[in-house]
């Protein structure tokens, strides 16, 4: 199925609308946000980073500028290479610009190798020389996640922004991870040596709940989650507005639960590893106006057979959190789920949260350009699976597919949704082009 917008739908998803609101979902408030194209000869930078600038390393140029109290905007340029290493930047005094000082994003890279199944030790013992001389903001984000058993998906990734106000402009950011860690359900490997099943999140860049971020001319390389736009709570959002980035993956990986603009940006699926594709993993909540909207951009993929057959998607709804779901015809005798505090489940009974429940998912792709590898008569996937298991839901294109479909449901559980138009959009396309 491939649900169209109406010209009257479409004109409701422009830049400036969609990066209109912030907060509570439901209860949002009016904030526009305009960004400007950047202009990266108009920018004064305060620190270098490379051989001969001020800094050896990006995050000694973070650290710098939160040791001396910095305000307003911080920008600090980093020199053609490749640069190792994890980059956090905390909420601060002022707003940090990144930008690489190449004539092309690929010639400055941020890399480093950091996977969600990392154990916490493991996590310590590689990075804790590049925080042994944090300062506070820093190095508690750092003793937080070295902490942990295993440091998940929300603490895995290349660059990690908490800075409201941020920018990122000309550069590569790569998780360099091969999918390559052994676990239970990891058995079959590529040629390459690449699991092509199993938990391998390996992230990119993390906007961490920040807002108002703008990235612009970057390229994002990983396989599984390379983008992870996260909410700084569930149930509210924040946003971000990417302009002629290149962003490249297999599994779900472009995720999360905010409001993001992107235009003219390439989204490369990677067939070489995975046995399926998702671009997008949305788990907006209901109350949300706005998830991903993309405009302008170009669905590639990279020539792999896998990608040629024509069998990878657009995207699947994250049914977040999700342990029990109150879809589908149950196969488990004596299966029941519902509403709880929080989601779970002890076979053959499971409960499923207020916040799991609303993780919708939206997004809509406007004047683009499809490539063949999108499956064109299903390009919208379900979430966890074709047939049913206790995390199933089907792909769901309005309210109202939620609504119909739990109608008896909702009744049973006293749950009512009178707020939501039951034409609210989750998923739609609107002129595009299939190439």
């Amino acid at each position: 199925m491939r649900p169209q917008l109406t010209e009257e739908q479409a004109a409701r998803y422009s830049r400036d609308e969609v990066l209109r609101y912030t907060g509570a979902a439901g209860n949002d408030v009016t904030d526009p946000w305009l960004p400007a194209p950047l202009v990266a000869t108009a920018i004064l930078l305060d620190f270098t980073v490379g051989q001969g600038g001020s800094h050896a390393t990006v995050q000694q140029a973070v650290n710098a500028a939160l040791v001396q109290g910095r305000g307003g905007r911080v920008a600090i340029g980093i020199m053609p290479g490749v640069h190792e290493g994890l980059v956090y930047v905390p909420p601060a005094p002022f707003a940090l610009t990144l930008i690489g000082l190449g004539r092309r994003a690929d010639d400055v890279m941020l890399l480093s190798n950091i996977d969600a199944e990392m154990p916490g030790p493991e996590y310590r013992r590689r990075f804790q020389a590049q925080f042994a001389d944090a300062p506070a903001q820093v190095a508690s984000i750092f003793r937080r996640i070295a902490a942990t058993d295993r440091i998940t998906t929300a603490n895995a990734s290349v660059v990690r922004v908490e800075n409201n106000d941020f920018q990122l402009l000309n550069l590569t950011i790569r998780n360099s991870y091969g999918a390559d860690r052994v676990q239970p359900d990891s058995t079959e490997t590529n040629a390459a040596g690449q699991f092509r099943k199993g938990q391998h999140q390996a992230v990119a860049l993390l906007i961490a709940g920040a807002d108002r971020v703008q990235v612009q001319d970057v390229a994002l390389r990983s396989f599984q989650d390379t983008l992870y736009l996260q909410s700084p709570a569930r149930g509210r959002t924040v946003r971000t507005c990417l302009t002629g980035c290149d962003i490249e993956g297999d599994v779900d990986f472009i995720f999360g639960q905010s409001t993001a603009w992107f235009e003219r940006c390439q989204i490369r699926s990677l067939g070489t590893r995975a046995p399926q594709a998702w671009a997008t993993a949305p788990s907006t909540d209901i109350c949300t106006r706005h998830g991903f909207v993309f405009n302008d951009c170009d669905f590639t993929h990279d020539g792999s057979p896998a990608a040629l057959a024509g069998r990878f998607s657009l995207g699947r709804q994250w049914f977040e959190g999700v342990r029990a779901t109150p879809y589908g015809q149950p196969t488990v005798p004596g299966y029941r789920c519902d509403l709880g505090a929080v989601s779970g489940y002890d076979p053959p009974s499971g409960t499923i949260s207020r916040a799991t429940l609303q993780s919708v998912g939206k997004c809509v792709i406007l004047r683009s350009r499809i490539g063949a590898h999108i499956n064109r008569a299903a390009p919208w996937d379900d979430w966890n699976g074709n047939s049913w298991n206790p995390r199933y839901r089907p792909a769901q294109y309005r309210a109202s597919d939620m609504l119909d479909a739990l109608s008896g449901w909702l009744r049973g559980q006293d749950i009512t949704f009178e707020d939501v138009d039951p034409a609210m959009v989750f998923l739609g396309e609107y002129d595009n082009q299939n190439s």
